[in-house]
């Protein structure tokens, strides 16, 4: 059993709520946020993290941990690692936002910042040597992703009637665990992913058939949209998704400032992304019960200006 010191900051049980949106006359709303920006260190990744140090074995841990990260988890590894003494080293591009990599810093993890390209490398040939500590990988660490499942499991028992689910894709870690413990739960519910228009490449696999790379553009939405899917990715979504939906720079500013607004949650980009593909579905009208998952709520406080 472990016994490090890891439990000052557990995952919480996040609300879900209405999206207020008074330009909407519908008699009920139709689009519901699972707020997980609300969540320790803004993002839905303590969840997979708190796991990673509940599941895995100290003379594991106790060698130090890493990752390779946009920034969000980097922040909960960071304290995790801290609140166990153990080292821990991060890996993020060079254009993360500072509001990511100071807090990373602050927590006491070593902070190492590459071109996107060479950061690139961790994700497609990841080190996974367990047994001089442990590279956690967003896709092949088990233990995150079985963390991230209790997202769907919360979804279901605070709306039953769920029948579509928006999740913004990254590599596609939360996109499989979402999938996986929805088809258990209740498998008649449509899963959409959503991705920027400055790189979706789930967007271009699904209509190519198979994974292909693509052009990514830098934008302010930097925890999502990536070159290329993983093959393991593809394989497991592929048939799980019922599409890959793009959103613009415009609307997932607009979407920033709704959420700020009109329901007072401060969100980054994917989780403008997320709201902006649940509106589109919400006007085709084609689904009762739409929830968008709000994966995190670090904004860099330049581009706080989109919600004002």
């Amino acid at each position: 059993m472990n016994s490090l010191s890891t439990k000052s900051y557990q995952a919480i049980v996040t609300p879900l709520l209405p999206l207020y949106d008074y330009q909407q006359q519908a008699t009920k709303p139709t689009i519901y946020l699972k707020a997980e920006n609300l969540q320790p260190f803004g993002s839905y990744k303590i969840r997979g993290i708190a796991n990673v140090f509940k599941s895995v074995p100290i003379d594991i841990l106790k060698h130090g941990v890493s990752a390779a990260s946009a920034g969000n988890m980097g922040q909960s590894l960071a304290y995790m690692a801290k609140a166990a003494n153990i080292p821990c080293t991060i890996y993020v591009p060079e254009q993360t936002p500072s509001i990511k990599k100071s807090r990373i810093k602050a927590l006491g993890a070593t902070l190492i910042e590459l071109p996107f390209d060479e950061l690139w490398q961790y994700i497609t040939n990841p080190p996974l040597n367990r047994d001089k500590g442990l590279f956690i990988h967003p896709i092949f660490t088990k233990e995150l992703l079985e963390g991230y499942q209790d997202i769907a499991k919360e979804l279901i028992q605070q709306l039953p009637e769920v029948d579509a689910v928006v999740v913004p894709l990254g590599i596609g870690g939360l996109s499989i665990a979402i999938c996986n413990s929805l088809q258990k739960l209740k498998p008649d519910v449509a899963v959409y992913t959503c991705e920027p228009e400055t790189a979706s490449p789930m967007h271009v696999a699904l209509a190519h058939g198979s994974p292909v790379k693509t052009a990514m553009k830098a934008s302010f939405v930097d925890a999502i949209g990536t070159p290329e899917v993983l093959p393991e990715v593809y394989r497991q979504l592929e048939s799980k998704l019922s599409a890959s939906i793009v959103v613009s720079i415009a609307q997932a500013k607009e979407a920033i400032s709704l959420l700020l607004n009109n329901n007072k949650l401060l969100c980054e980009g994917a989780a403008g992304c997320s709201v902006a593909a649940g509106k589109i579905l919400s006007e085709q009208g084609q689904y009762q019960a739409i929830a968008c998952i709000l994966t995190g709520g670090n904004l860099d406080h330049k581009y706080y200006s989109v919600s004002i």
